[in-house]
């Protein structure tokens, strides 16, 4: 068989299993007998050569549904998805079109801090080849998650990003969550930490997820919050957090225990990013994404039709 034909037909079988048989990037490459780095490159050939193409009808009410929402949180860009029929499927739809939306707000010359989570690695592992911007650089927004799995790793997300757009990638090297003040304030000093974060504060353009404060929140299940540390952050009404920062149902900080001491920017930082991109989904979410909206740390959404539909009914 021609080398051509070889690899359209590697390139074929890894856009069949991925688009058709809805598997994910790590069970095509454990299915085709090769790496994920392997899969990602077919895929991107698939697209390149014409094998993919890929639309999207979408109803004239989703649009209506996404201009209502930029209208009543003063939003500058909403992007619904579809309800898929499992949670893994729609991560992976919600991962796509946050891809696609993150290429179109990207420039040249710019920061962008990333945050972490199963969601955004999905938007990660959605942005397929590589889209060359001059000069741009990417930065973890906060400090590492030393038991996390993959997808749960603030430093993976940001490095493939930056590897997309050909552009260095910055970790914060400390852990998320210091126990006590002394040592956060050593750890921000060290000059590495210190730059990392002010690259961050400068950042123009900020991706995040959000955590629900629920007995499923990841940092409850990573033991990075105690049972203990959750109760008190509920006493005081919080309902999530945006980069390990919790805030309340208004959107405003809540009081955070002594234990709690975070490596990352301030949530006023965050919100003097000049674009501020949310990707979340699940109807589990609905109370931290309004709260998003409502504390003013949003300006581009990507969210499903279930939340959307919630948002729109809660704000009328």
């Amino acid at each position: 068989m021609p080398e051509i034909d070889r690899r359209s037909g590697e390139a074929a079988r890894a856009a069949w299993l991925y688009y058709a048989e809805e598997m994910t990037q790590s069970q095509v490459a454990h299915k085709l007998g090769v790496s994920r780095s392997t899969v990602i490159r077919l895929l991107r050939r698939a697209k390149e050569t014409g094998l993919v193409n890929i639309s999207l009808g979408v109803a004239s009410e989703t649009f209506a549904a996404e201009r209502d929402l930029e209208a009543r949180f003063g939003l500058e860009k909403v992007r619904i998805v579809p309800v898929a029929e499992d949670a893994e499927m729609q991560r992976r739809w919600v991962g796509q079109v946050a891809a696609e939306t993150l290429v179109e707000m990207a420039r040249d010359d710019s920061i962008v801090a990333v945050s972490w989570g199963t969601t955004l690695q999905a938007m990660a592992d959605s942005l397929f080849g590589n889209t060359g911007l001059k000069g741009m650089q990417t930065v973890a927004l906060v400090g590492g998650l030393h038991n996390a799995s993959r997808g749960t790793n603030p430093f993976e997300v940001a490095e493939q990003v930056g590897q997309f757009f050909g552009g260095l990638a910055r970790a914060i090297y400390a852990p998320v969550y210091v126990k006590n003040a002394e040592t956060v304030a050593g750890l921000r000093a060290d000059t590495g930490v210190h730059e990392a974060l002010e690259m961050a504060r400068n950042a123009s353009l900020v991706v995040f997820g959000v955590g629900a404060l629920d007995d499923e929140a990841t940092m409850l299940k990573l033991g990075y919050i105690t049972p203990q540390e959750h109760a008190f952050l509920a006493e005081r009404g919080a309902v999530g957090d945006i980069a390990c920062r919790w805030i309340d149902a208004e959107g405003c900080p809540v009081d955070l225990p002594d234990t709690i001491n975070p490596i990352s920017i301030s949530l006023r930082s965050i919100s003097a990013i000049p674009n501020r991109l949310a990707v979340a989904f699940g109807l589990p979410k609905r109370q931290i994404i309004r709260a998003a909206l409502r504390g003013g740390f949003v300006t581009h959404l990507v969210v499903d039709e279930d939340v959307a539909r919630f948002l729109l009914d809660a704000e009328a």
